[in-house]
């Protein structure tokens, strides 16, 4: 056969390839396509392949926030915190997902293509029958991958003590101050500075460089994560108002981790994120030593475990601790509550009831409930909307007294048709 002859068979063998594909794409309509891209969930697709976060599953899928993360199936990684699914309904690219490592990203399609190795049109037609969409009547051309082996867990990130101790004087810190000039009683306010000490609260002044590359020191107060066995595990750093509101304006760290200082400023010999995982626990878990048997009232900011343990002690009967966050209540990060079947008793903002209901049916676990009582029925419009225990605790503490019947009325509504009916007054004679 003559070279000419060659090239002619060959492209005409092209082509023939071509129509083939051609054929075989033109099966599935565009807007069908479409349809099943919009329909596909990529976290419910990407959770078949690595499972969701456990303890027996490191490398799982996890919420943070409102993303997901996980262990990079992609490149020997050893940080889940490299590897980003963005569920459906997010601002920023949904239904996707990142490694900021290895740089594979993608749709819920292109998962399929990088994970399972199949072609578009079998990665279509999965979806198709998955969702119930009906593509055509060829079977898809797909053997699952054997199951990844999945690298070994880091050590947990333990930060030695004395670095948690150097930043435990509150003296000059803007929340406690505000915490130690609240109108207590005299029992709560001998428990003041004992409170602090004992969820170790400290200050820290940190500089840092702001967009414009100006060095500035911001002040933070410190909350440290101490474990069950005395592990710190962290500090979260958050800035307050003299109000003691927190700062949450647009505003360069109006809140920060010492791990992510650590990794930011390089300082490897006592974080190195390729060598150690940092794992958070409960704010407070480190009294369930000092209160074995105590139930566990779990609120979600450190500020009111503090203003609660102040206001109300903790002893035998209770212990407060905080969770940081909604996304936090899981088996995993209570373990230690559960393992030692613990009463848990969760108090949710206001407006996280609803959030905080289904995470702990989520728990399954028989020793825990809720108590909205402070946030619905001692609640009031001033608290406001967002109101959690301490903030309805805190006005009860500071309100002037009951001087006249509206106050009675305001104060408790439930008794307003009783005033009414026997037109009674308030009177301070003996």
């Amino acid at each position: 056969m003559q070279a000419g002859d060659a090239r002619a068979h060959a492209y005409i063998a092209f082509i023939g390839i071509y129509f083939l594909i051609d054929r075989e794409m033109a099966k599935i309509p565009q807007d069908i396509i479409d349809r099943i891209i919009d329909t596909a969930d990529i976290v419910e697709v990407i959770s078949e392949d690595l499972g969701s976060f456990g303890l027996g599953n490191p490398g799982g899928l996890r919420k943070k926030g409102t993303n997901y993360t996980a262990i990079c199936p992609f490149h020997d990684d050893h940080n889940a915190g490299n590897f980003m699914v963005r569920p459906k309904g997010v601002s920023k690219s949904p239904n996707t997902y990142k490694c900021f490592v290895c740089e594979k990203k993608g749709g819920v399609v292109q998962w399929l293509i990088d994970y399972r190795h199949m072609s578009y049109i079998d990665a279509i037609r999965y979806l198709g029958k998955k969702y119930g969409i009906e593509t055509d009547n060829i079977p898809v051309d797909y053997v699952p991958p054997p199951p990844r082996q999945l690298p070994p867990p880091l050590p947990t990130l333990i930060i030695p003590r004395n670095i948690m101790e150097a930043r435990e004087n509150t003296g000059g810190d803007v929340l406690c101050n505000y915490i130690r000039q609240l109108p207590w009683d005299a029992c709560q306010r001998k428990r003041v500075e004992q409170v602090l000490r004992d969820y170790h609260v400290g200050h820290a002044a940190v500089r840092q460089e702001t967009r414009d590359h100006r060095k500035v020191e911001h002040h933070f107060t410190v909350f440290w994560q101490v474990d069950a066995n005395g592990q710190v595990r962290t500090g979260h750093y958050m800035k307050y108002k003299t109000d003691g509101h927190r700062i949450k304006e647009k505003y360069l760290y109006p809140t920060d981790w010492f791990h992510a200082l650590l990794e930011r400023n390089g300082i490897t010999s006592i974080y190195d994120p390729e060598k150690q995982e940092q794992r958070q626990c409960l704010f407070g878990e480190h009294l369930m030593k000092a209160y074995p048997a105590a139930p566990v009232c779990l609120v979600e900011s450190e500020k009111t475990a503090v203003l609660m343990a102040i206001a109300y002690g903790n002893h035998p009967m209770q212990v407060w601790m905080a969770c940081c966050g909604a996304s936090n209540l899981t088996r995993d990060r209570l373990a230690p509550l559960i393992a030692e079947r613990r009463r848990i008793i969760f108090y949710p903002d206001r407006d996280g009831i609803d959030l905080w209901r289904q995470k702990v049916e989520q728990l399954h676990y028989d020793r825990a409930v809720i108590d909205t009582t402070p946030v619905q029925k001692w609640w009031r419009p001033e608290d406001g909307p967002k109101a959690d225990i301490a903030d309805v605790v805190l006005r009860l503490i500071t309100s002037k007294p009951l001087t006249n019947i509206d106050d009675v009325a305001r104060e408790m509504p439930h008794v307003k048709p009783l005033i009414n009916n026997l037109d009674l007054e308030v009177t301070t004679d003996e």
